[in-house]
């Protein structure tokens, strides 16, 4: 029997015990005009496009039940379209025996990182997207044991059943540890699936004061795939290999005024560095150079950003102002190995309590041979207005 039946007759059966009671809802209605100008890398076919997006968004509660659901619309240049239904969350908890237990469809997000999050491991999703996004829960049966400074957890995870994952995701069984002192809080975790074996994990936050804080979260994977250096008239390939790792560090500024501001450095054992990328750059412009009939190996080097982390070492600097109307933030990253870019300008205008415009514009770029240079988009623009109601 499928996973996803196995999960939808649990929450049947917890749905036939509940009582009758009052139900709760908020909606929020999003809607956003994209527009991606396209670069000149050897590495897409691609040309700029306009879509159109919309996404409406419910989150309920009955009971002992939560959940939300999201229907997602999106229209581009050329008459495409595409529409999702997506049940995000769906579970139910309560409590017995000192113990708080949950069952069902929910998020499940232990990083404390802004701009990468090494222990986002069921279910990973685009950090600070520019586009609007649904965000899908994992199948969870949880029991948790709560003291005065803490929590233990045991998890059963699968990821599976997520409507985007089509079986593929990994599902295990999870253990978290949760410890919360005078300035500081830190966790462990655990984790064996069947795709990647042992995962072990943990993070710490401390704050100094009452404007600094510092975090760091690191990740210890058995079993990956890598994408193989790449190789001229070769397509390449992914192979199964050993022992990854992934740690972030940074650090937080914020005063009263509203300013705040975020310095992260992370790194990612699994990922390409700067050889690689400048040898995808040299082979794309020959294959180019010799015409059409080498464009299927020209493109397959693209395949490579499916990866997490484009390259191993990277940089954040990221800056909000959060004031009572207006909220602009600026986001930088920097690869260091090959001296790619990413800069993110946006901001919203609160126009009334339940009325919010929003506007973007991401740029990618840097160095020519850079991973970020090579990517299909140059730039992209959004524009997007929220309503809740």
């Amino acid at each position: 029997m499928k996973s996803f039946y196995i999960w939808a007759l649990s929450l049947m059966f917890g749905s036939a015990i509940s009582q009758a009671g009052a139900l709760e809802s908020q909606w929020e209605l999003a809607m956003a005009a994209a527009y991606n100008r396209a670069s000149d890398s050897a590495l897409f076919e691609g040309e700029s496009n306009v879509s159109r997006q919309a996404l409406l968004q419910g989150a309920f509660q009955y009971e002992a039940w939560e959940g939300q659901v999201s229907a997602f619309h999106q229209a581009e240049r050329g008459g495409s379209e595409d529409s999702l239904l997506v049940v995000a969350e769906l579970f139910r908890q309560g409590s017995w025996q000192d113990w708080d237990w949950l069952i069902g469809k929910r998020r499940l997000d232990f990083g404390v990182g802004y701009g990468h999050r090494p222990l986002d491991w069921f279910l990973p999703m685009e950090r600070n997207p520019v586009s609007l996004q649904v965000n899908e829960g994992v199948g969870v049966m949880s029991a948790s044991h709560f003291t005065g400074s803490g929590e233990f957890s045991v998890m059963l995870v699968d990821a599976g059943i997520s409507q985007h994952s089509g079986g593929t995701l990994p599902k295990g069984i999870a253990a978290r540890w949760y410890q919360l002192g005078a300035s500081a809080e830190w966790q462990l975790l655990g984790y064996i699936d069947d795709k990647r074996g042992v995962n072990l994990g943990g993070s710490w936050v401390n704050t100094y004061g009452e404007q600094w804080e510092a975090h760091a979260e690191w990740r210890y994977q058995q079993d990956h795939w890598r994408w193989q250096p790449p190789e001229l008239k070769a397509i390449p390939k992914q192979e199964k290999e050993n022992n990854g790792w992934q740690a972030l560090i940074g650090m937080t500024w914020a005063n009263s005024a509203g300013h705040s501001v975020i310095l992260e450095y992370w790194f990612d054992s699994r990922s390409w560095g700067k050889n690689e990328w400048d040898q995808v750059f040299d082979y794309s412009q020959w294959y180019q150079n010799q015409g059409v009939q080498w464009d299927s190996f020209r493109r397959s080097s693209a395949m490579a950003f499916s990866d997490e982390n484009a390259l191993r070492h990277n940089l954040l600097l990221h800056w909000m102002l959060s004031n009572n109307e207006y909220h602009p933030k600026v986001d930088l990253i920097y690869t260091p190995e090959d001296s790619g870019l990413i800069l993110t300008i946006g901001g919203e205008r609160k126009l009334t309590e339940d009325w919010v415009l929003g506007a973007s514009a991401r740029f990618f770029g840097g160095r020519n041979e850079s991973a970020f240079a090579q990517l299909q988009s140059q730039a992209a623009f959004t524009f997007s207005t929220t309503i809740v109601f």
